[in-house]
């Protein structure tokens, strides 16, 4: 039997360790691990997280606009822009 990864579901309560660890995102001394990935925008909660609504206070107050694309939701925030493509 061929085991099979679960897709990340951005409507879940999950988080995406997986995309987390591509981007080399490890969590901090207090077990935290952070919600964005810094160069695409990705978030890595799933919108029934329980800090989601957090999340996206914490984006707002930085000047952000959550979006979401092709299944996924991102953080587009004001100096994307500068950041290389």
């Amino acid at each position: 039997m061929q085991n099979k990864k679960k897709k990340f579901d951005a409507e879940s309560s999950d988080y995406d360790y997986e995309s987390a660890k591509k981007y080399g995102i490890k969590q901090d001394s207090t077990g935290h691990w952070q919600s964005r990935v810094p160069e695409t925008g990705l978030l890595l909660k799933g919108a029934k997280h329980k800090t989601w609504k957090l999340t996206l206070e914490g984006e707002k107050k930085m000047g952000c606009k959550v979006i979401k694309k092709n299944g996924r939701y991102y953080s587009i925030c004001p100096d994307d822009s500068l950041k290389k493509k």
